[in-house]
């Protein structure tokens, strides 16, 4: 009995170790996002001025990565997301091999999926498909203009990239299965930390839907709109 006890408690903690940095990253996406919705905003809509005239889409774009990289406190939030993510990943394979593990021993135990949706049943999918997309963003992005220091220029470096028919292919594919994963992520976040009555999950899992639709509808406009301007 102490051993399953000690089991359920393990479980129970990584569940909640990945709940706060499941939602820690859903949290970051939101304000990369909003920085990132600089790359579609029409120059008309800059009427401040900056750097002695007025401020346009390149510009602002520039400046916006230059506060990002240089202002200490957003490089020590840029390091626990690092540390969020390799987490979040590591704690969802331990999970997903406890489970695998768990159904090898009830193979024979037909199991009952018409409540649950496919993106929650292949959320291991989706995961591994969105951390292969984010090795790929960060090695044509933050590798070249933050560490290499090749690219002074990411506005360029942006736009460049997004003029490839297959980069808009890739990033359209991670993005879809971000949404998916965000869609059921958030749910099942606050129902690690503890939400479980009736009035609030219908509320929690309308709120996730919306979100992961907004956020993926959201990002996934911004390369399609550099690839056809």
């Amino acid at each position: 009995m102490s051993s399953q006890r000690g089991l359920f408690k393990t479980s129970v903690m990584r569940k909640n170790v990945m709940a706060v940095t499941g939602l820690f990253i859903a949290f970051f996406l939101v304000i990369h996002l909003a920085g990132n919705l600089i790359l579609i905003i029409p120059d008309s809509w800059f009427p401040i001025e900056f750097w002695g005239g007025v401020a346009n889409q390149h510009d602002m774009y520039n400046a916006y990565s230059h506060f990002l990289v240089h202002f200490w406190p957003i490089s020590i939030v840029a390091w626990l997301l690092y540390a969020a993510i390799i987490i979040h990943a590591f704690d969802a394979l331990l999970i997903t091999l406890r489970n695998r593990k768990a159904n090898a021993d009830d193979k024979y135990i037909k199991k009952d999926t018409s409540t649950s949706t496919w993106y929650s049943r292949n959320m291991g999918i989706l995961g591994s498909i969105i951390g292969i997309f984010i090795v790929i963003h960060m090695g044509q992005f933050w590798l070249k203009y933050k560490v290499l220091g090749t690219e002074p220029d990411l506005y360029d470096l942006v736009v460049a990239t997004f003029k490839q028919g297959w980069v808009i292919i890739l990033y359209l594919i991670g993005i879809i299965s971000l949404g998916f994963h965000l869609v059921h992520g958030v749910e099942s976040a606050h129902r690690s930390l503890g939400v479980h009555q009736k009035p609030c999950i219908k509320v929690l899992k309308y709120i996730a839907m919306c979100f992961g639709i907004v956020m993926a509808v959201l990002y996934a406009i911004i390369p399609i709109i550099i690839y056809f301007k």
